[in-house]
């Protein structure tokens, strides 16, 4: 059922393409003259004005599910000869009642000198919820938790003369109502609700050294930033993150590639219970390994089975914590899994695919456009 589904994605994104493509009497090829090979790379350069993309939500924490954004492209990749601004809506939904919606907007200006990235967003999420600290949750394993909230992005980056290096700031407001549904069997309690509102003000440097944004295989990304939040910004708390990100990848003989992904979170003052760090880990649910810390370290590696098509094998561990002096003690988690990805535009360097995860006590797969460690 999981492949019908991809396949059926994949026949519905193709016919857009096609359709449109027609429609504007574009001479758009979707063959690469190199190989004779199905690729996007010549429609995706010359692409401007609306596309449609739909996508399949398969996170375990919310159910299957689906989304879609019609995205507006402000100029082509040919004309620009960077990437394009692009402005667009979206909207998704899943089996379990989670669903979203907003408005967004992602511009690469002077010459890819300057990126910037805001969103506005509804949203009203079904997840469930394991507990926030060492333990889990006393007898049951999980409960839901709905959070209905708004949520305001807004981040901007500078490059740093004509290096790899960026510097600049991110702005996130959520403001959220949350119920949790605590499975007491009184017909009077519905459960526990209350109000809560993030502020957030972050400032960050990173280094990006890849050879596409992609599907990478080769180069590092770098990432430093530190969060504040304070109650004069509007939030419930005083706290404050610290965060760190590597992702390298290096060719290896024999066609492989070889992909390492290290982060590490660490938070200080009253942080709100749901904001706190979160291993984000392919095979394991969102908000199930939580505390005030978090690590994550994965390594994939990627080999080249078939011209266009690769084979990819991933494991991982991650373990949210509460201080150093925990750490044993903390909710930890290991992962394997495979996948496989076709290389859809040669000329960007774009893959897609599925990947498959097992994790401790869960299992899930992912429907993968460019890279799973997506910057």
């Amino acid at each position: 059922m999981e492949n019908f589904k991809f396949h059926l994605l994949v026949l519905i994104v193709f016919i857009g393409f096609t359709a449109q493509s027609q429609k504007n009497n574009d001479k758009v090829s979707f063959r690469d003259s190199t190989d004779n090979a199905i690729d996007m790379s010549d429609w995706l350069l010359n692409k401007r004005g609306f596309l449609l993309v739909p996508t399949v939500i398969t996170e375990p924490a919310v159910g299957y599910g689906g989304a879609a954004a019609a995205i507006y492209f402000h100029s082509s990749y040919a004309d620009k000869k960077a990437p394009p601004s692009m402005s667009g809506v979206f909207g998704m939904g899943s089996e379990n009642g989670t669903w979203g919606a907003g408005v967004f907007h992602v511009g690469y200006w002077k010459k890819d000198h300057i990126r910037y990235m805001g969103a506005v967003g509804k949203m009203d999420i079904n997840i469930g919820f394991y507990g926030s600290g060492n333990v889990g949750l006393i007898d049951i394993e999980s409960v839901n938790m709905n959070m209905d909230s708004w949520l305001v992005l807004q981040q901007i980056r500078f490059r740093i003369g004509e290096s790899n290096f960026f510097s600049g700031g991110r702005y996130l407001y959520y403001n959220t109502s949350n119920t949790f549904e605590i499975p007491i069997d009184i017909p009077e309690f519905s459960g526990v609700k209350f109000e809560s509102t993030l502020s957030e003000a972050t400032m960050m440097i990173n280094y990006d050294s890849r050879n596409n944004i992609f599907s990478p295989d080769k180069g590092f990304y770098l990432e430093l930033s530190g969060t504040y939040s304070d109650t004069w910004m509007g939030g419930d708390d005083l706290y404050g993150r610290i965060a760190t990100k590597m992702i390298g990848y290096v060719r290896a003989p024999g066609k492989l590639v070889m992909g390492v992904r290290n982060e590490n979170t660490f938070s200080v003052g009253d942080i709100p219970f749901y904001a706190r760090p979160i291993v984000f880990l392919r095979g394991a649910p969102l908000m199930k390994y939580q505390n005030k810390n978090a690590t994550v370290t994965e390594i994939e590696l990627s080999w080249n089975a078939y011209r266009r098509w690769n084979i990819v094998g991933f494991t991982g561990v991650g373990n949210a914590f509460a201080s150093f002096d925990e750490f044993s003690e903390g909710k930890s988690v290991a992962s394997i899994g495979t996948g496989f990805r076709y290389l859809i535009a040669r000329k960007f360097g774009m893959q897609m695919g599925m990947d498959f995860a097992q994790s401790t006590d869960d299992f899930a797969f992912y429907v993968v456009f460019g890279t799973s460690w997506g910057r």
